[in-house]
């Protein structure tokens, strides 16, 4: 009675996902891809019929994958439910940006399903913060617009963008509150930053310059370089790595207590550290050994912490982004190029030796949708056969 109690829950749960938009694996170009959709967008391989190496660092980029990851997938899929379809509006206006041209509330549609595709952002004419449901000014066509200064090209024509060397681009997507409460800050965090004073917006770390050609066989005004489309984010080891430095500063003893002073810094993030939502988290962790085996450890978190009406804490990022937080009880994320000076403190014998380390890690524990197994056996017959009767 239990398993097939747990069918019929299992397909009550399956039954009602299917309520929601589906969010496909990739959506299948059409054949034309060679030619430049003259009134809308065109599908990233038409991009790459010139723009090869530019297009597979895409590709491999959190913005080719935002309509198919499955952190989104299954956000979004949590939030629409919840929201009765509402999310889609939501969601789908920065994970999904050419469904509105498309005029429906599917992503599984072409070129919708390639996510923050090419076109969409060589498309963007202007943002405009004070529009937050819809910032972008969008020109989609034979124009593609860009950093570059070089004139009109045989496949289409172009035009200088300043727009996309600097941060406002990024922030129309990066910023977004709820009920007045600041749910992801990114854009101003950069804002009051060192960086912004120094120049350097979010492609300066997001999209620095490589070695490359702004075309096959091409190279831009500015010689053999390019910008890495790759936008190596949270996602990217290599960049969480060069974003924080922690190192023992002295460690102090007394009769029976051992204090560890730690220096924590900010090195490498244009803005505080965690960023983007809420429910990711820095955490500092102080470890000694003693002699015998004996470990003692102790932790500082950080984070960006959000109360609903009642008092709880928010985990569910489509709880955040549905906007049922009230209060932001608790934001101790480090500033960038701050140190912060941290102290922990253990009981450990004067006369005992110890070693001391001290890390730091990044932790998101987001929902993640995955292929499962149900196997429910739903009928089974035995019998026992004699050997026949000698006569």
């Amino acid at each position: 009675m239990k398993d097939l109690r747990f069918f019929l829950v299992a397909t009550l749960v399956a039954g009602s996902c299917l309520l929601a938009p589906s969010v496909p694996a990739v959506a299948q170009p059409p054949a034309e891809t060679i030619k430049i959709n003259e009134k809308g967008f065109s599908p990233n391989e038409t991009c790459a019929k010139c723009h090869t190496a530019i297009h597979e660092l895409w590709k491999s980029s959190m913005h080719a994958q935002s309509v198919t990851d499955p952190i989104f997938r299954a956000s979004y899929m949590e939030a629409y439910l919840k929201s009765g379809g509402e999310a889609a509006k939501l969601c789908l206006r920065c994970h999904a940006p050419t469904l509105k041209a498309a005029k429906g509330s599917n992503p599984d549609i072409f070129a919708t399903s390639e996510g923050i595709t090419c076109d969409f952002c060589h498309s963007v004419k202007d943002v405009d913060l004070k529009k937050p449901s819809d910032p972008f000014t969008i020109d989609a066509g034979l124009v593609k617009y860009g950093p570059g200064k070089r004139e009109d090209v045989k496949q289409h024509k172009t035009a200088y963008s300043k727009l996309h060397a600097g941060a406002l681009f990024c922030a129309s997507c990066h910023e977004y509150s709820a009920n007045g409460v600041s749910i992801m800050s990114t854009y101003s965090e950069w804002k009051d930053s060192p960086y912004a004073e120094e120049g350097k917006p979010c492609q300066y770390c997001h999209m620095p310059e490589i070695s490359g050609e702004i075309s096959n066989n091409v190279v831009g005004e500015r010689g053999p370089k390019v910008f890495s489309h790759q936008t190596a984010g949270g996602h990217s080891m290599t960049q969480l790595q060069k974003a924080v430095a922690a190192r023992i500063g002295r460690v102090e003893r007394s009769k029976d207590k051992m204090t560890v002073h730690v220096d924590i810094t900010n090195a490498g993030s244009g803005h505080r550290v965690p960023t983007g939502m809420p429910s990711r988290q820095l955490i500092l962790y102080c470890e000694v050994r003693a002699p015998g085996g004996k470990v003692y450890r102790d932790k500082i978190l950080y984070e960006k912490a959000i109360f609903d009406k009642n008092g709880a804490e928010l985990t569910s990022d489509s709880d955040m982004m549905l906007g049922l937080g009230v209060t932001i009880a608790k934001d101790n994320r480090i500033f960038p190029k701050e140190t912060r000076k941290e102290k922990f403190t253990f009981y450990i014998p004067e006369g005992n030796k110890a070693s001391v380390l001290v890390w730091v890690d990044y932790l998101y524990t987001p929902m993640i949708l995955q292929e499962t197994e149900m196997r429910v056996e739903m009928s089974r017959d035995q019998v026992e056969s004699a050997p026949p009767v000698q006569r």
